[in-house]
């Protein structure tokens, strides 16, 4: 009896032409046929070719429908949208100058009296990175008073890299349009969107940004802003219901900053490319270079941020909540950690603790600090709890690293494997701790070491923790300075305790320790010779807690730009906590390679074996 069902279970082409042949050969009708070598080969192929192309659109269409596995950004970005996510734009990099305006001009107000001064909204200034020029903007417009000697100077002044952009559109009742952004890198946190009456009225109203359609009514002026299927963004408005609705005739002004997303970043010298209330002989003072220029949000950081933005609800209650929206209103971030009061040290109940690490620096800028709390959290956030941004503190990590080689296995030299072994450990360090969840794991690093090249046989790590202070000079101080991981408790006499050298008592010094009645106690020794001692018990350290504690110090200079205190960890394995980084330096790591004998010398190869010793 013949079967009259085909089944077609597998995907793979070859096993979907093997299923038709099964069914067809269980006909009677094709009982005699040759299904290798006749023409009826050609046509099962032809089958299967159209079969297996199916299941692939199939599954292809079925994966653009999820967030979670959709591929294509439009995919992605319309799952968003249902989830009331708008992903964001690219980002300006933003610096801050000082501008001193020299022989002011226009200012005279006629009565022996000087006249306010004003920058316009829009006034550009320009700079060179790497040979090519960018330009920057005021993103407002700013008015200062002389000073009592007649001195006009804007301080403080927030730049933006990109130039203003108008676009402009007529409103068409009968058209079903959406008004689009028509370049790929405007920033839309710079978006101004005014409606005028009609081209013979020069009356014109400001519209605002929807953020919460339950403060909508019929008559609100908003827009609403979303990313189209096209990549760019679009603005629509009220329908009469949810926002006032626009008539026909109606004049649609955009005004908008284009960048080049990260290409300024770094920039740090400026000149005024337009004139100050018709001054153009200005003298301008670098506050803090360009930094947080970004391309707009990539598909993986939609896909991530979309359902926290959807649970947060558009208000700020949760350590999620919190992160969801700075991430989504704030582009600036290599790695954002977020915790409660209750999980502070110690306790500080009603605040929330935020610490940001910017891409392209170590801290977050003051005015950057006073934008996130002023005008991303605090129209979202609970009245009774107070949010509080800290600056990441940073527990450097200094690496011993020592590898066996085989020379037989590779051409390369040592100089060149050393070399090679240095850039696996900047590898590491960038993908795996460049974040405040990043844990330094020994063994991966040991293992990526080892992958490196089919020469290095094994290899091993000395771990050791830096922390970096900046002491008040001339000023006795309490300072406490907290690792990220417990400190090696040891009973030997030696101390566990290294630092950089300082001025103190007019000696270059340092500090050491001493082991006495289970608890040691910090010393400050002269440099040249460690038994001098200079200060004695000035502090403790809490192993357990990871804590060097100076109760009284008063240097008077220090080497370098900070004093640095290096200990040896409990474990070979770090992790942070709360607001904690971790680095390596890689570039100051001391890295030793060594022929490995045994694998080179034969039988007799053990006898001069050496092996890394422990400390």
């Amino acid at each position: 009896m013949s079967n009259n069902n085909l089944k077609v279970s597998n995907l793979d082409f070859d096993d979907i032409k093997s299923d038709i042949k099964t069914y067809m050969s269980a006909q009677s009708k094709f009982q005699d046929y040759n299904f290798e070598g006749s023409a009826l080969s050609t046509i099962i192929d032809v089958l299967a070719y159209v079969t297996h192309y199916n299941a692939l659109s199939a599954n292809m269409a079925l994966n653009e429908a999820f967030i979670d596995s959709a591929q294509l950004r439009e995919s992605v970005v319309s799952h968003a949208k249902l989830l009331g996510y708008t992903p964001r734009s690219a980002y300006s990099a933003v610096a801050y100058i000082d501008i001193l305006i020299n022989n002011p001009t226009g200012v005279d107000g006629g009565d022996g009296t000087l006249l306010p001064m004003t920058m316009d909204k829009g006034t550009q200034f320009s700079t060179a990175v790497e040979g090519k020029t960018y330009y920057f903007v005021t993103d407002e417009t700013l008015a200062i008073e002389p000073t009592v000697e007649g001195v006009y100077k804007f301080s403080g002044v927030k730049v933006l890299q990109g130039v203003f952009r108008d676009t402009a559109y007529t409103y068409d009742v009968d058209t079903i349009e959406k008004f689009r952004l028509p370049f790929n890198t405007a920033v839309t946190s710079s978006l101004t969107v005014a409606i005028q009456t009609s081209s013979s009225s020069s009356e014109y109203t400001n519209y605002v940004r929807s953020t919460d359609v339950a403060d909508i009514s019929a008559l609100s002026e908003i827009y609403f802003l979303n990313e189209g299927r096209d990549g760019y963004y679009h603005i629509e408005f009220g329908d009469g219901v949810l926002g006032k609705k626009l008539v026909n005739g109606n004049i649609i002004k955009l005004n908008y900053i284009t960048n080049d997303t990260t290409a300024a970043n770094g920039a740090n010298v400026f000149s005024l490319n337009d004139t100050i209330q018709g001054n153009s002989d200005v003298t301008i003072t670098l506050l803090q270079k360009a930094l947080g220029g970004s391309e707009k949000e990539d598909i993986d950081s939609i896909r991530f941020n979309a359902p926290l933005g959807f649970v947060s609800q558009n208000r700020a209650v949760t350590p999620d909540d919190y992160k969801s929206i700075i991430v989504n209103s704030y582009a600036n971030i290599d790695a954002i950690s977020v915790w409660g009061g209750e999980d502070n040290d110690p306790p500080d109940y009603g605040k929330v603790y935020i610490s940001i690490k910017p891409k392209d620096a170590e801290t977050v800028s003051a005015a950057d600090k006073i934008t996130i709390i002023s005008k991303y959290l605090k129209p979202k956030n609970v009245v009774s709890i107070t949010p509080t941004l800290v600056d990441p503190t940073y527990t450097y990590i200094h690496l011993e690293t020592f590898f066996k080689y085989n020379p037989n296995h590779s051409d390369l030299s040592l100089d060149s494997l050393e070399n090679l072994v240095r850039t696996q450990i900047q590898t590491y360090n960038t993908n795996e701790l460049k974040r405040f969840d990043g844990v330094f794991r020994h063994s991966k690093l040991l293992k990526s070491i080892d992958a490196a090249s089919v020469a290095i046989l094994n290899s091993t790590c000395k771990v050791f923790m830096k922390k970096r202070f900046v002491p008040t000079l001339n000023l006795e101080a309490k300072y406490t300075v907290i690792f990220s991981s417990p400190i090696l408790k040891s009973t030997s006499a030696d101390p566990v305790l290294k630092s950089t050298v300082f001025t103190y008592k007019n000696k270059q010094c340092v500090f050491s320790d001493i082991l006495e009645n289970g608890s040691r106690h910090i010393n400050i020794v002269l440099a040249a010779d460690s038994t001098a001692i200079i200060a004695n018990k000035m502090g403790t350290i809490d192993e357990t807690s990871g804590k060097v504690i100076l109760d009284v110090f008063n240097p008077t200079s220090f080497v370098g730009e900070h004093i640095e205190l290096t200990v040896e960890p409990n474990s070979n394995d770090l992790a942070p906590k709360r607001n904690e980084l971790l680095t390596i330096l890689y570039n100051a790591s001391i890295i030793k390679g060594e022929v490995d004998t045994m694998s080179t010398g034969g039988t007799s190869a053990g006898v001069d074996y050496t092996t890394t010793p422990r400390q």
